[in-house]
């Protein structure tokens, strides 16, 4: 009788864990509450697993969005999903002069550049492990966008693309472990602080012409999956593109190095360009493994070089560069050439053994 009772007890016990098991996750995809004190915060937190109607039932209009941004709110949002297009350049325009928060350095950029008036988003932005369903873009001709606080899409997956050409991010910047399925585009933008592109998947066409990094950036284990452009680039610290992965054609001419350039270990599928690129400290492209051409034409290297363990499968150009000829071969690339030959030597070993037993008669 005690042991039909105590079973009769285990079986009470896992059917009602099994039953709050089920009731969790039932409920494990809710809207949390909004915290006190944000009246002035754009806040959606959203806690998961959701299936796709339940993350639909909390989706974020980009209207509503763009409103908020209107009303110069803060934005905090976490694992939600933003559907339709958000346009920047649909921001009211405001004169410089109103913001005394602008660093001497953006002020006197932005007069240089006859910028008087700008689209303003004065707080910070903070939007994680999120997804955006459409395009987010400045959608800009002329003139310029300016981020006062700090902007942090950590995570979050923009399934079309995402523009922000023409930005003069004042505070840091940090896009880790993003994905862009199209194009990311940062054409002539400017970024005051630190920056952080590492473990980003970018699509189809990524460009950062004449994009201006005043402090250290990193790109590190990023991944290129179309077309990158850094053509006329100004990185005036530190910039970290080891172990990236360039899978297209890739250019950096016309760029400025100011600070320590790390290449190290990156992969460059297709051509990789170096065009006319000043590095006016040290670089290294240590372990950097090339598959096709890459080019150095006219580069001028004024610090230290490093290409140890690199792998060249072809020569490169370094016409009118000052990179001293034997810093870079292709012993590497003849290495694996010496052991397609040793494989293709022992193909042929064989296939004379097969012929010379089918030619021999049986005693």
């Amino acid at each position: 009788m005690k042991l039909w009772g105590a079973q009769y007890s285990l079986q009470l016990g896992l059917l009602l864990a099994l039953l709050g098991f089920s009731s969790v996750n039932a409920e494990a995809c809710r809207l949390l509450p909004v915290p006190p004190g944000s009246e002035n915060v754009f806040w959606v937190h959203v806690e998961g697993p959701c299936l796709p109607g339940e993350e639909a039932a909390f989706a974020v209009k980009g209207a509503d969005l763009l409103e908020a941004l209107v009303q110069g709110k803060r934005i905090d949002l976490d694992h939600a999903l933003v559907v339709d297009q958000v346009m920047l350049d649909l921001l009211h325009q405001r004169a410089i002069s109103e913001y005394s928060s602008i660093p001497p350095s953006v002020g006197k950029s932005l007069n240089e550049k006859g910028i008087t008036t700008v689209r303003v988003i004065p707080e910070t932005i903070s939007i994680r492990h999120s997804r955006f369903e459409k395009v987010l873009a400045t959608n800009l001709v002329e003139g310029a966008l300016l981020i006062l606080g700090a902007v942090d899409f950590t995570g979050t997956v923009f399934q079309q693309s995402i523009d922000l050409s023409k930005t003069v991010f004042v505070g840091p910047v940090r896009f880790a472990d993003a994905r862009v399925d199209f194009e990311g585009f940062f054409i002539g933008s400017q970024f005051a602080q630190g920056v952080d592109f590492s473990h980003v998947t970018f699509g189809t066409h990524s460009r950062f012409h004449q994009a201006q990094f005043r402090d250290r950036v990193t790109f590190a284990d990023t991944h290129f999956t179309g077309i990158a452009e850094f053509l006329e680039v100004e990185f005036q610290q530190a910039a970290d593109f080891s172990r990236t992965a360039f899978a297209s054609g890739t250019g950096f001419s016309g760029s400025i190095f100011k600070g320590p350039a790390d290449f190290s270990a990156i992969s460059a599928v297709h051509e990789l360009y170096f065009r006319f690129t000043e590095f006016r400290e040290s670089v290294t492209f240590a372990n950097a493994q090339f598959h096709t051409v890459v080019d150095f034409t006219d580069a001028r290297f004024d610090g230290a070089i490093d290409f140890s363990g690199a792998e060249f499968r072809t020569m490169p150009e370094l016409t009118g560069s000052n990179l001293p000829r034997d810093v870079a071969s292709v012993q590497n690339g003849r290495r694996t050439y010496v052991q397609v030959g040793i494989f293709l030597g022992l193909v042929i070993l064989v296939l004379c053994y097969l012929w010379l037993s089918k030619g021999k008669k049986p005693a």
